[in-house]
């Protein structure tokens, strides 16, 4: 064979090892990337499944209550929205700590428990003794932590999230919400107490006796930038400091007390009033303004002022340090925007500046109506009104003025009440056993003591209402002013509103006609015989109650009697879901029974 026959063999050997080889190559590719790929798409969900399951959670307020307590002979269960019994009532207690959500923490008599879904089957049974924890006068009105539950182990407690992932192993002696603090949770260990928040996360340290907050609120930040006040037992007795709101350590535990001024509606100042060895002083923010040297310290709001104690004589500065009165008064009050000084048994009367006034000048005026009035008190106590020109409006020969609202005041004389107007005017006499403005509405309240008869007045004080015993419901946006054979509605000035003008989204409504009550539809057909001795609309299940003869029963929405009047109720309006009329106590959580 020739030198390049051979050669072509060689070369003939080498494409085919050469191309072996390369067919082996493309089928481990054909192999390794679909394993590539789902090794790619493991671990994409598993970050994607740690990020969703360690997302961090915040507070948050119930829109939709979905469950409810019921008690019936002594047991609790559930029910929803629709009336429909969810866990039968066999449990000596039940929590709902989000009624949003099918999570039912049932006590059994020995005081254990465990945890049901809307299927009465039992989860989170990897966690022992769970338990709901207790809101504490926070800012979010649910009775429970809506996120988070505690749960025990060898007499420790630990946090897990309602969906039931661990938040914290079982290390503490106690888990409670700190009061005022919305998902902040007081923690003790080793008989020391810290915080944490509802996501685990350490704000301040475990080492102090007691932690509290300030008590600072705002409507913006509401509980946000209120910080803590903290002590530690030491030998010459208990000593405090203060945290920040973001946790960190402003002062030392070195006070005998601490108290934060709340008035002062700035959530970047702190003023603290601190006791050092008896002696009282002022710090903003952090920094010395006033010197622990003084018996006592008081914060007047109105006025932005401070009242100084030191050698039983008292003094007056403002929110800088600066004196205002000199410390060498008796006594001195507050009297709206003036100040009255004692001194060597003389009534001295300044304004908030310090310039004293003359012996013929009101002892107080309190500006009202956005400076529009201003009520004043003369030197012989007696009441009346001056206009933004200090012109006398109202002469001062009453024993109380109050404001009312727009241009009228609930005066006082020889213990009668009425209502003037700035001109003088007499719109209801002074003759009334008690005249009182409804909290946060431009409406007046007329009531006859002896008759227990109320008279209602609007805006334009018109009288739009006369009843017997009523009892009023102030509502997001409407006032129900209910007796025992009457409801109606009004809007914040006192006109009267109908009721498919506030419940829009009903289809019948409760009406009376001839004395009797029955329902009609939007158009005003009658879709329920006008035989009720009293009827209430549609709530916002979907239930009214009807009452016949001294008793109560429940139709629906689409007019069906669901329950026959058998209840004996002491209620106005009873509140029903389903057979079940609602039971509410200002000890107690609310339930619903359907009991006689």
């Amino acid at each position: 064979m020739s030198r390049n026959q051979f050669n072509n063999a060689d070369d003939l050997r080498s494409s085919i090892k050469n191309g072996a080889r390369k067919k082996k190559k493309g089928n481990m590719k054909k192999i390794l990337l679909p394993l590539l790929l789902v090794a790619l798409i493991v671990i994409v969900t598993l970050i994607i499944t740690n990020s969703v399951k360690n997302k961090n959670i915040t507070p948050q307020e119930v829109t939709e209550y979905n469950y409810f307590i019921t008690s019936i002979n002594g047991k609790s269960g559930v029910i929803d929205k629709t009336g429909k019994t969810i866990i039968e009532p066999q449990y000596s207690y039940i929590q709902i700590p989000n009624p949003e959500k099918p999570v039912f923490v049932c006590y059994e008599t020995n005081n254990t428990s465990k945890v049901l879904n809307e299927n009465n089957k039992e989860i989170l049974t990897k966690y022992k003794n769970i338990q709901a924890i207790s809101n504490n006068n926070t800012s979010i009105q649910n009775t429970y932590q809506t996120q988070v539950l505690r749960y025990s182990e060898e007499g420790k407690f630990g946090l897990i999230r309602i969906n039931g992932n661990e938040i914290t192993p079982a290390i503490y002696e106690s888990i409670e919400t700190l009061e005022y603090k919305d998902g902040i949770l007081k923690v003790k260990k080793d008989g020391k107490y810290g915080l944490i928040d509802i996501n685990g996360n350490e704000i301040v340290k475990t080492e102090y006796n007691s932690i509290s907050t300030d008590g600072y609120y705002n409507e913006s930040t509401k509980y946000d930038k209120a910080g803590y006040i903290v002590n530690i037992r030491t030998d010459e007795g208990y000593r405090y400091g203060y945290i920040n709101s973001k946790g960190r350590q402003v002062l030392e535990t070195m006070y005998t007390n601490i108290k934060r001024i709340t008035e002062i509606k700035n959530a970047d100042t702190v003023y603290l009033i601190t006791y050092n060895n008896g002696k009282a002083g002022v710090l903003k923010n952090g920094q010395t303004l006033i010197e622990n040297e003084y018996e006592s310290i008081e914060f007047d709001s109105a006025n932005q002022i401070f009242v100084l104690q030191k050698n039983a004589k008292q003094g007056v500065c403002d929110l800088d340090g600066n004196m205002i009165l000199p410390i060498q008064y008796e006594n001195i009050t507050f009297a709206g925007k003036y100040l009255n000084a004692n001194k060597d048994s003389k009534l001295l009367v300044f304004d908030v500046t310090g310039t004293l006034q003359n012996e013929e000048s009101y002892k107080s005026i309190d500006f009202v109506a956005d400076g529009k009035y201003g009520i004043t008190i003369d030197r012989n106590n007696k009441y009346g009104v001056i206009d933004s020109n200090k012109l006398s409006i109202l002469e001062n020969k009453y024993s109380y003025i109050e404001y009312a609202f727009d241009n009228y005041f609930i005066v006082s004389l020889d213990g009668k009440l009425g209502v003037l107007d700035s001109n003088n005017n007499t719109i209801i006499p002074i003759e009334k056993d008690i005249v009182q403005n409804i909290k946060g509405t431009n409406m007046l309240q007329v009531i006859n003591s002896k008759t227990n008869t109320s008279e209602f007045y609007n805006k334009k004080m018109e009288k739009v209402s006369t009843q017997i015993d009523p009892r009023k419901y102030i509502k997001d946006n409407y006032i129900e002013i209910a007796s025992s054979n009457n409801i109606e509605y009004f809007d914040f000035d006192g006109d009267k509103q109908e009721a498919d003008k506030i419940f829009t989204e009903n289809k019948i409504f409760a009406k009376q006609k001839d004395g009797k009550w029955g329902y009609v539809d939007k158009n005003g057909n009658i879709v329920v015989e006008f035989k009720y001795d009293m009827a209430t609309d549609i709530n916002q299940y979907g239930f009214g109650a009807v009452k016949l003869n001294g008793k109560w029963g429940v139709i629906d929405q689409e007019a069906n009697l669901i329950k026959e009047p058998i209840y004996e109720l002491n209620e106005y309006n009873p509140n029903f879901i389903g057979e079940y009329y609602e039971v509410s106590s200002i000890y107690q959580i609310s339930y619903y029974s359907n009991e006689l």
